[in-house]
C-alpha cells in the first residue's frame, strides 16, 4: 500500500500560528474578509497593505464622458489585506490538515480517510443549511468561510478520532 506523503509534524505548529490570530480577527470583525474596514493592527483607514493592482472585468463610471466604461484590465489602488489574510488562513489550514501526527501508521491513514469522508458530509450539510437560512451580507461572509471550513472540519474530526483511539488503547492496557 502506498504511504501518504504528509508534511513534517512541525508544520502543524506553523499552521496553528497562522490560523489562530486570523480566526480571532475574523470573529472580532467578520467584515475584515471583504477588506472594507480598518484592519485591527493598522492605523491606515484603507487597510494595512494598499498597492496598485489589477482589477479584471470591471465596469467603471467615467466622470469625463458621463457613461459606464468596461475594461478588461485596469490598475488602481487596492487594499490587499483581505487577500493576504485569506491566503495565510488557507496555507495555515493546509499545514494543519496535512501534517503528520506523532505516530503515523496505516491505521492513522485509515482514520484520516474516514475523517475526510465525514468532513465532506458535514460540510455539505452545513452548506445546504446556510443556503436556506442566511441571506445577503451574512450569506457572503459564510460563503467566504467555506474556503477553509472543510479543512477545519476535517482537522477537528480527525483529532477527535485519534483522541478516541488513544483513549481506547489506554483503557485496554
Amino acid at each position: 500500500m502506498n504511504k501518504l506523503k504528509l508534511l513534517p509534524k512541525w508544520f502543524r505548529i506553523i499552521g496553528l500560528t497562522l490560523v489562530i490570530p486570523i480566526v480571532i480577527a475574523f470573529i472580532a470583525n467578520p467584515d475584515i474578509v471583504f477588506g472594507d474596514v480598518e484592519m485591527p493592527f493598522s492605523n491606515k483607514p484603507k487597510g494595512l497593505f494598499v498597492a496598485k493592482g489589477p482589477i479584471f472585468f470591471d465596469s467603471n463610471y467615467s466622470e469625463v464622458t458621463d457613461k459606464q466604461e468596461f475594461e478588461i484590465v485596469r490598475f488602481k489602488d487596492k487594499d490587499l489585506s483581505n487577500e493576504i489574510l485569506l491566503t495565510l488562513m488557507l496555507i495555515g489550514v493546509y499545514f494543519i490538515s496535512f501534517s503528520q501526527i506523532k505516530n503515523e501508521d496505516e491505521f492513522s491513514e485509515r482514520l484520516r480517510l474516514e475523517a475526510f469522508s465525514q468532513a465532506i458530509i458535514i460540510n455539505s450539510i452545513l452548506l445546504l443549511l446556510m443556503n436556506w437560512l442566511f441571506y445577503d451580507g451574512l450569506f457572503l461572509i459564510l460563503m467566504a468561510t467555506q474556503l477553509f471550513s472543510f479543512l477545519l472540519i476535517f482537522s477537528l474530526v480527525f483529532a477527535i478520532k485519534i483522541r478516541k483511539q488513544r483513549r481506547n488503547l489506554a483503557h485496554e492496557e
